[in-house]
Formats: C-alpha cells, sequence, structure tokens
C-alpha cells in the first residue's frame, strides 16, 4: 500500500472513531452512573388553572369538577422539577390516566 492511501485510511479510521466514542463527559461513562441511574425521579404534568383563586381553593369539596381552559387534545409539558423534558397527551390504558410522549424537548 503506498504512503498517500496509508495516511488517508488513517485519517478516515480517526474519523469514524472520533464519531463513535462517546462523549468525554457523557453521564453513561461517569464510574457512579450504575448507581445514579436507578435514582427516582418525580416526573409531573401541571394544566394551567387561570382565574382560580384563594376563595375557590377554600371551596374546593369532595367529587368537585374543576374546569381549566386547556383544551383536551393539547399537548402538557412533562417536567422534572422546573426542567421540561418533552410534552404529551393525556389518555387512558385499562382504566388507569397515562400519558403519552408525542415529542421531546
Amino acid at each position: 500500500m503506498n504512503e498517500g492511501r496509508a495516511s488517508a485510511l488513517a485519517e478516515k479510521n480517526a474519523a469514524v472513531a472520533l464519531e463513535t466514542a462517546p462523549e468525554p463527559n457523557a453521564m453513561e461513562g461517569h464510574p457512579a452512573w450504575p448507581m445514579i441511574s436507578r435514582l427516582p425521579v418525580m416526573l409531573s404534568v401541571s394544566i394551567p388553572l387561570t382565574g382560580f383563586r384563594v376563595c375557590d381553593l377554600l371551596a374546593l369539596e369532595s367529587g368537585q369538577t374543576i374546569l381549566s381552559n386547556w383544551i383536551a387534545t393539547e399537548e402538557v409539558p412533562l417536567k422534572v422539577g422546573e426542567r421540561q423534558l418533552s410534552w404529551g397527551e393525556f389518555e387512558v390504558v385499562d382504566e388507569t390516566m397515562a400519558l403519552r410522549l408525542t415529542r421531546l424537548t
């Protein structure tokens, strides 16, 4: 193999290695990742209830329905703490409320 061709092949192999190598700061490469990855995370979905007042809160009763201006087919934000992860839609699965992810942020 000539020197020019060997050099080109070496450069191509180096480029492929860079593309497939994990990022140096990737969480999965951290020594504590196996333990960290099993930690529980609280996800939350919230629907704004505009116009809800303290007197409405104090007047709540069991079985009462609270109306919102949120359209039933509109996506809702899924968050961890204050960080939004995705958008989703509510659906019922075997009589249980579920959230189908529609897009990641």
